[in-house]
Protein backbone atom coordinates (compact mmCIF):
# COMPACT_ATOMS: atom_id res chain seq x y z
CA UNK A 1 0.00 0.00 0.00
CA UNK A 2 2.72 2.33 0.42
CA UNK A 3 4.15 2.18 -2.91
CA UNK A 4 1.06 2.96 -4.75
CA UNK A 5 0.79 6.84 -4.10
CA UNK A 6 4.60 6.90 -5.09
CA UNK A 7 3.74 4.79 -8.20
CA UNK A 8 0.95 7.11 -8.96
CA UNK A 9 3.41 10.26 -8.03
CA UNK A 10 5.68 9.08 -10.51
CA UNK A 11 3.13 8.92 -13.74
CA UNK A 12 1.62 12.02 -12.99
CA UNK A 13 4.76 13.47 -13.20
CA UNK A 14 6.15 11.49 -16.08
CA UNK A 15 2.67 12.47 -18.16
CA UNK A 16 3.43 16.23 -17.19
CA UNK A 17 6.57 16.02 -18.50
CA UNK A 18 5.35 14.26 -21.94
CA UNK A 19 2.50 16.81 -22.13
CA UNK A 20 5.12 19.92 -21.36
CA UNK A 21 7.91 18.19 -23.63
CA UNK A 22 5.41 18.36 -26.43
CA UNK A 23 3.96 21.90 -25.89
CA UNK A 24 7.75 23.05 -25.21
CA UNK A 25 8.59 21.22 -29.01
CA UNK A 26 5.99 23.23 -30.76
CA UNK A 27 6.57 26.39 -29.12
CA UNK A 28 10.29 26.54 -30.24
CA UNK A 29 9.89 25.51 -33.50
CA UNK A 30 10.33 29.13 -34.94
CA UNK A 31 9.11 30.19 -38.57
CA UNK A 32 12.78 29.57 -39.60
CA UNK A 33 12.84 26.05 -38.56
CA UNK A 34 9.42 25.18 -39.77
CA UNK A 35 10.83 26.32 -43.10
CA UNK A 36 13.46 24.01 -43.13
CA UNK A 37 11.38 21.65 -42.83
CA UNK A 38 9.30 22.35 -45.21
CA UNK A 39 11.99 22.88 -48.11
CA UNK A 40 13.47 19.43 -46.68
CA UNK A 41 10.49 17.64 -48.08
CA UNK A 42 10.75 19.08 -51.20
CA UNK A 43 13.47 18.73 -54.57
CA UNK A 44 14.72 20.88 -56.93
CA UNK A 45 13.90 23.86 -55.60
CA UNK A 46 14.97 26.88 -57.04
CA UNK A 47 16.80 29.45 -54.98
CA UNK A 48 14.35 31.23 -52.40
CA UNK A 49 14.56 35.07 -51.25
CA UNK A 50 13.69 34.70 -47.72
CA UNK A 51 12.16 37.89 -45.88
CA UNK A 52 10.98 38.18 -41.95
CA UNK A 53 9.25 40.98 -39.99
CA UNK A 54 12.21 42.47 -39.48
CA UNK A 55 12.53 43.33 -43.40
CA UNK A 56 10.60 46.53 -44.64
CA UNK A 57 9.48 44.71 -47.16
CA UNK A 58 7.59 42.45 -44.96
CA UNK A 59 4.71 44.50 -44.14
CA UNK A 60 4.47 45.32 -47.90
CA UNK A 61 4.22 41.82 -49.29
CA UNK A 62 1.02 40.85 -46.54
CA UNK A 63 -0.71 44.18 -47.44
CA UNK A 64 -0.07 44.40 -51.33
CA UNK A 65 0.37 40.82 -52.56
CA UNK A 66 -1.72 38.75 -49.91
CA UNK A 67 -4.12 41.49 -48.82
CA UNK A 68 -3.23 40.71 -45.00
CA UNK A 69 -3.31 43.73 -42.33
CA UNK A 70 -0.06 42.90 -40.55
CA UNK A 71 -1.32 44.10 -37.51
CA UNK A 72 -2.58 40.66 -37.85
CA UNK A 73 0.62 38.76 -37.84
CA UNK A 74 2.69 38.14 -34.87
CA UNK A 75 5.66 36.61 -36.59
CA UNK A 76 6.75 34.85 -40.15
CA UNK A 77 8.46 34.05 -42.91
CA UNK A 78 7.96 34.72 -46.91
CA UNK A 79 10.79 32.58 -48.94
CA UNK A 80 9.74 33.19 -52.75
CA UNK A 81 11.78 32.98 -55.96
CA UNK A 82 12.27 35.04 -58.79
CA UNK A 83 11.83 35.45 -62.19
CA UNK A 84 9.52 32.88 -63.82
CA UNK A 85 9.18 30.84 -60.76
CA UNK A 86 5.70 30.22 -58.99
CA UNK A 87 7.72 28.42 -55.79
CA UNK A 88 6.72 30.14 -52.62
CA UNK A 89 6.51 29.54 -48.82
CA UNK A 90 4.81 31.80 -46.46
CA UNK A 91 4.47 31.08 -43.23
CA UNK A 92 2.42 33.28 -40.78
CA UNK A 93 1.98 33.58 -36.77
CA UNK A 94 -1.52 35.30 -36.01
CA UNK A 95 -1.72 37.51 -33.02
CA UNK A 96 -5.20 35.42 -32.90
CA UNK A 97 -6.47 32.47 -34.09
CA UNK A 98 -9.68 33.42 -34.86
CA UNK A 99 -8.39 34.79 -38.18
CA UNK A 100 -6.77 32.03 -39.54
CA UNK A 101 -9.55 31.41 -41.59
CA UNK A 102 -9.74 34.68 -43.39
CA UNK A 103 -6.03 34.86 -43.89
CA UNK A 104 -6.44 30.75 -45.41
CA UNK A 105 -8.49 32.36 -48.06
CA UNK A 106 -6.31 35.49 -48.47
CA UNK A 107 -3.29 33.30 -48.93
CA UNK A 108 -5.42 30.81 -51.19
CA UNK A 109 -6.68 33.77 -53.24
CA UNK A 110 -3.46 35.09 -54.14
CA UNK A 111 -2.13 31.48 -55.12
CA UNK A 112 -4.69 31.57 -57.94
CA UNK A 113 -4.13 34.78 -59.18
CA UNK A 114 -0.21 33.76 -59.52
CA UNK A 115 -1.36 31.13 -61.42
CA UNK A 116 -3.34 32.97 -63.83
CA UNK A 117 -0.40 34.91 -64.27
CA UNK A 118 1.56 32.04 -65.13
CA UNK A 119 -1.32 30.77 -67.52
CA UNK A 120 -0.19 30.55 -71.26
CA UNK A 121 3.23 31.51 -70.63
CA UNK A 122 4.67 29.14 -68.11
CA UNK A 123 2.30 26.25 -68.06
CA UNK A 124 4.29 24.35 -65.60
CA UNK A 125 4.77 27.35 -63.12
CA UNK A 126 0.84 27.87 -63.46
CA UNK A 127 -0.16 23.86 -62.30
CA UNK A 128 2.29 24.65 -59.45
CA UNK A 129 0.62 27.44 -58.37
CA UNK A 130 -2.90 26.18 -59.11
CA UNK A 131 -1.94 23.18 -56.92
CA UNK A 132 -1.04 25.26 -53.79
CA UNK A 133 -1.81 24.15 -50.59
CA UNK A 134 -2.98 26.58 -47.72
CA UNK A 135 -3.33 25.14 -44.41
CA UNK A 136 -3.44 26.27 -40.96
CA UNK A 137 -2.88 24.80 -37.30
CA UNK A 138 -3.52 27.02 -34.41
CA UNK A 139 -1.96 30.43 -34.54
CA UNK A 140 -0.38 29.66 -37.96
CA UNK A 141 -1.12 29.34 -41.01
CA UNK A 142 1.19 28.28 -44.24
CA UNK A 143 0.82 29.30 -48.39
CA UNK A 144 2.56 26.34 -49.89
CA UNK A 145 3.06 26.95 -53.19
CA UNK A 146 6.22 24.03 -54.52
CA UNK A 147 6.49 20.78 -57.00
CA UNK A 148 4.87 18.62 -54.11
CA UNK A 149 2.40 20.75 -52.09
CA UNK A 150 0.98 17.21 -50.11
CA UNK A 151 4.31 16.56 -48.73
CA UNK A 152 5.08 20.68 -47.83
CA UNK A 153 2.00 20.70 -46.47
CA UNK A 154 2.46 17.38 -43.92
CA UNK A 155 5.89 18.54 -42.86
CA UNK A 156 4.17 21.84 -42.07
CA UNK A 157 1.89 19.99 -39.90
CA UNK A 158 4.48 17.73 -38.24
CA UNK A 159 6.09 20.58 -36.87
CA UNK A 160 2.90 21.77 -35.45
CA UNK A 161 2.16 17.76 -33.76
CA UNK A 162 -0.36 17.09 -36.28
CA UNK A 163 -2.46 19.65 -35.10
CA UNK A 164 -4.62 21.92 -37.31
CA UNK A 165 -8.14 23.77 -37.32
CA UNK A 166 -11.00 21.63 -37.25
CA UNK A 167 -13.22 24.13 -38.56
CA UNK A 168 -10.67 26.09 -41.29
CA UNK A 169 -10.84 24.61 -45.06
CA UNK A 170 -9.27 25.54 -47.77
CA UNK A 171 -11.04 28.06 -49.80
CA UNK A 172 -11.77 29.40 -52.58
CA UNK A 173 -10.69 32.59 -54.28
CA UNK A 174 -12.95 35.26 -54.29
CA UNK A 175 -14.45 36.35 -58.01
CA UNK A 176 -12.40 38.13 -60.66
CA UNK A 177 -13.11 41.72 -61.33
CA UNK A 178 -15.63 42.05 -64.52
CA UNK A 179 -14.33 41.98 -68.02
CA UNK A 180 -15.12 45.19 -68.72
CA UNK A 181 -13.07 46.86 -66.07
CA UNK A 182 -10.18 44.40 -67.86
CA UNK A 183 -11.26 46.73 -71.08
CA UNK A 184 -10.94 50.00 -69.45
CA UNK A 185 -7.76 49.33 -67.44
CA UNK A 186 -5.99 48.15 -70.70
CA UNK A 187 -7.41 51.52 -72.45
CA UNK A 188 -6.53 53.53 -69.45
CA UNK A 189 -2.94 51.71 -69.71
CA UNK A 190 -2.79 52.70 -73.45
CA UNK A 191 0.24 55.23 -74.00
CA UNK A 192 0.33 55.47 -78.01
CA UNK A 193 -2.11 56.96 -80.19
CA UNK A 194 -3.32 54.10 -82.57
CA UNK A 195 -5.48 56.16 -84.63
CA UNK A 196 -2.66 58.88 -84.95
CA UNK A 197 -0.61 56.39 -86.12
CA UNK A 198 -2.69 54.82 -88.50
CA UNK A 199 -3.87 58.52 -90.40
CA UNK A 200 -0.09 59.37 -90.49
CA UNK A 201 0.36 55.91 -92.52
CA UNK A 202 -2.67 56.56 -95.19
CA UNK A 203 -1.94 60.14 -95.39
CA UNK A 204 1.88 60.27 -95.35
CA UNK A 205 1.72 63.05 -93.07
CA UNK A 206 3.73 62.64 -89.80
CA UNK A 207 3.65 66.35 -88.80
CA UNK A 208 1.12 65.77 -85.89
CA UNK A 209 2.49 62.86 -84.50
CA UNK A 210 4.35 62.98 -81.17
CA UNK A 211 7.96 61.74 -81.21
CA UNK A 212 6.86 58.07 -79.39
CA UNK A 213 4.19 57.63 -82.31
CA UNK A 214 6.47 58.82 -84.39
CA UNK A 215 9.15 56.28 -83.31
CA UNK A 216 6.47 53.53 -83.33
CA UNK A 217 5.12 54.28 -86.76
CA UNK A 218 8.77 54.40 -88.70
CA UNK A 219 9.20 51.23 -86.64
CA UNK A 220 6.42 49.45 -88.03
CA UNK A 221 6.88 50.64 -91.90
CA UNK A 222 10.50 49.06 -91.36
CA UNK A 223 8.48 45.90 -90.39
CA UNK A 224 5.78 45.94 -93.42
CA UNK A 225 8.32 46.65 -95.69
CA UNK A 226 10.57 43.87 -94.40
CA UNK A 227 7.98 41.17 -93.67
CA UNK A 228 5.44 41.07 -96.36
CA UNK A 229 5.02 42.32 -100.03
CA UNK A 230 2.19 43.81 -102.11
CA UNK A 231 1.98 39.94 -103.81
CA UNK A 232 1.32 38.30 -100.55
CA UNK A 233 -2.56 37.61 -100.13
CA UNK A 234 -3.91 38.59 -96.26
CA UNK A 235 -3.88 35.30 -95.13
CA UNK A 236 -0.04 35.28 -95.97
CA UNK A 237 0.09 39.12 -94.24
CA UNK A 238 -0.81 37.97 -90.87
CA UNK A 239 1.12 34.46 -91.14
CA UNK A 240 4.51 36.84 -91.65
CA UNK A 241 3.33 39.61 -89.21
CA UNK A 242 2.68 36.62 -86.46
CA UNK A 243 5.50 35.56 -87.01
CA UNK A 244 8.09 38.14 -86.87
CA UNK A 245 6.43 39.70 -83.89
CA UNK A 246 6.79 35.82 -81.91
CA UNK A 247 10.31 35.88 -82.81
CA UNK A 248 11.16 39.09 -82.48
CA UNK A 249 9.54 40.20 -79.43
CA UNK A 250 10.39 38.38 -75.84
CA UNK A 251 7.74 38.64 -72.95
CA UNK A 252 7.99 41.11 -70.47
CA UNK A 253 9.35 38.59 -67.44
CA UNK A 254 9.52 41.17 -64.95
CA UNK A 255 5.61 41.01 -64.93
CA UNK A 256 6.52 37.36 -62.73
CA UNK A 257 8.94 38.75 -60.40
CA UNK A 258 7.99 38.88 -56.64
CA UNK A 259 11.00 41.21 -55.77
CA UNK A 260 10.05 44.30 -54.46
CA UNK A 261 9.92 47.61 -56.43
CA UNK A 262 10.00 44.99 -59.29
CA UNK A 263 7.57 45.78 -62.28
CA UNK A 264 6.74 45.29 -66.27
CA UNK A 265 8.57 47.90 -68.23
CA UNK A 266 6.39 51.38 -68.69
CA UNK A 267 6.11 50.56 -72.52
CA UNK A 268 5.62 47.14 -72.11
CA UNK A 269 1.61 46.97 -72.86
CA UNK A 270 2.25 49.07 -76.18
CA UNK A 271 3.90 48.63 -79.19
CA UNK A 272 6.34 51.12 -78.23
CA UNK A 273 8.09 48.59 -76.00
CA UNK A 274 7.34 45.43 -78.53
CA UNK A 275 8.90 47.59 -81.74
CA UNK A 276 11.75 49.76 -79.61
CA UNK A 277 12.52 47.12 -76.52
CA UNK A 278 11.78 43.57 -78.53
CA UNK A 279 9.96 43.21 -75.37
CA UNK A 280 5.96 43.44 -73.93
CA UNK A 281 3.74 41.72 -72.22
CA UNK A 282 -0.16 40.51 -73.65
CA UNK A 283 -1.46 44.14 -74.45
CA UNK A 284 1.99 44.72 -75.79
CA UNK A 285 1.93 41.93 -78.09
CA UNK A 286 -2.15 42.21 -79.05
CA UNK A 287 -1.76 45.95 -79.92
CA UNK A 288 1.17 45.60 -81.54
CA UNK A 289 -0.59 42.64 -84.05
CA UNK A 290 -3.49 44.60 -84.20
CA UNK A 291 -1.85 47.85 -85.55
CA UNK A 292 0.18 46.31 -88.37
CA UNK A 293 -2.30 44.27 -89.50
CA UNK A 294 -4.89 47.84 -89.58
CA UNK A 295 -1.95 48.87 -91.62
CA UNK A 296 -2.21 46.74 -93.85
CA UNK A 297 -5.70 46.86 -94.22
CA UNK A 298 -6.78 44.05 -92.45
CA UNK A 299 -9.60 44.16 -90.14
CA UNK A 300 -8.20 43.44 -86.29
CA UNK A 301 -9.37 43.92 -82.89
CA UNK A 302 -8.42 43.21 -79.63
CA UNK A 303 -10.44 40.97 -77.02
CA UNK A 304 -10.02 41.56 -73.35
CA UNK A 305 -10.45 38.35 -70.97
CA UNK A 306 -9.08 36.24 -68.44
CA UNK A 307 -7.16 33.44 -68.48
CA UNK A 308 -9.32 30.72 -66.32
CA UNK A 309 -11.38 33.28 -64.89
CA UNK A 310 -8.49 34.01 -62.41
CA UNK A 311 -9.26 37.75 -62.36
CA UNK A 312 -5.92 37.83 -63.97
CA UNK A 313 -6.30 40.64 -67.38
CA UNK A 314 -5.03 38.87 -70.27
CA UNK A 315 -5.54 40.40 -74.06
CA UNK A 316 -5.14 38.76 -77.61
CA UNK A 317 -6.82 39.30 -81.09
CA UNK A 318 -9.24 38.29 -83.90
CA UNK A 319 -8.73 38.95 -87.24
CA UNK A 320 -11.90 38.70 -90.37
CA UNK A 321 -10.00 37.17 -93.34
CA UNK A 322 -12.99 37.09 -96.61
CA UNK A 323 -15.45 37.90 -93.98
CA UNK A 324 -15.05 35.34 -91.09
CA UNK A 325 -13.55 35.71 -87.72
CA UNK A 326 -10.31 34.13 -86.60
CA UNK A 327 -8.49 33.94 -82.70
CA UNK A 328 -4.95 35.06 -82.64
CA UNK A 329 -3.34 34.87 -79.55
CA UNK A 330 0.12 36.27 -80.23
CA UNK A 331 1.78 36.56 -76.61
CA UNK A 332 0.72 32.43 -76.04
CA UNK A 333 2.68 31.23 -79.13
CA UNK A 334 5.80 32.81 -77.84
CA UNK A 335 5.96 30.53 -74.62
CA UNK A 336 8.55 31.68 -72.20
CA UNK A 337 11.30 28.70 -72.26
CA UNK A 338 10.06 27.20 -75.89
CA UNK A 339 9.71 28.03 -79.60
CA UNK A 340 7.35 30.12 -80.89
CA UNK A 341 4.89 28.02 -82.57
CA UNK A 342 0.76 28.56 -84.08
CA UNK A 343 -1.06 26.64 -81.61
CA UNK A 344 -3.68 30.03 -81.28
CA UNK A 345 -3.39 31.39 -84.81
CA UNK A 346 -6.03 31.47 -86.39
CA UNK A 347 -8.56 29.59 -83.93
CA UNK A 348 -12.21 29.47 -83.54
CA UNK A 349 -13.68 30.70 -80.33
CA UNK A 350 -14.80 27.20 -79.84
CA UNK A 351 -11.28 26.30 -80.10
CA UNK A 352 -10.68 28.82 -77.42
CA UNK A 353 -13.42 27.95 -75.20
CA UNK A 354 -12.12 24.59 -75.49
CA UNK A 355 -8.33 25.16 -74.78
CA UNK A 356 -10.27 26.33 -70.49
CA UNK A 357 -7.50 28.90 -70.27
CA UNK A 358 -9.45 31.59 -72.28
CA UNK A 359 -12.47 33.56 -71.05
CA UNK A 360 -14.12 36.52 -72.24
CA UNK A 361 -17.07 38.41 -72.07
CA UNK A 362 -18.86 37.02 -75.50
CA UNK A 363 -21.61 39.43 -76.11
CA UNK A 364 -18.99 42.15 -76.67
CA UNK A 365 -17.03 40.30 -79.47
CA UNK A 366 -18.13 38.46 -82.29
CA UNK A 367 -18.07 34.70 -82.80
CA UNK A 368 -15.09 33.39 -84.81
CA UNK A 369 -16.13 30.44 -86.87
CA UNK A 370 -13.48 30.61 -89.74
CA UNK A 371 -11.84 27.28 -90.44
CA UNK A 372 -10.44 28.02 -94.20
CA UNK A 373 -7.60 30.12 -92.94
CA UNK A 374 -6.49 28.22 -89.73
CA UNK A 375 -2.61 27.03 -90.06
CA UNK A 376 -1.31 24.15 -91.02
Amino acid sequence: MKKKPCFLLAMLIALSLCGCGRQRAEASLSPDQILSAVLRSQSGLPELTRLTPQDGDFALFLTDDYGIDPAKVADGIIAYADGVEASEIVLLTLTDEGDASGVQTALMTYAQKRAGLFEGYAPVQAAMAGSAKATAGGEMVALLICSDAASAEQAFLNCLGGHTNSDTEQAAPDEPGTLEEAGKEAEKRERFDADAVLAAWHSGDTSALSEVNLQILNAAVAVIAQETADSMGDYEKELAIHDWLTHWSSFDMSAFSRAPGSGEGTDSDTPFGVLMGKSGNCWGYASTFQMLLRMLGIECITVYGTPRSSGVKHAWNMVRLDGEWYCVDAAWDDPIGGSPNHQYFNATSEDFRHSGIHHWDESAYPEATGTAYRYQ
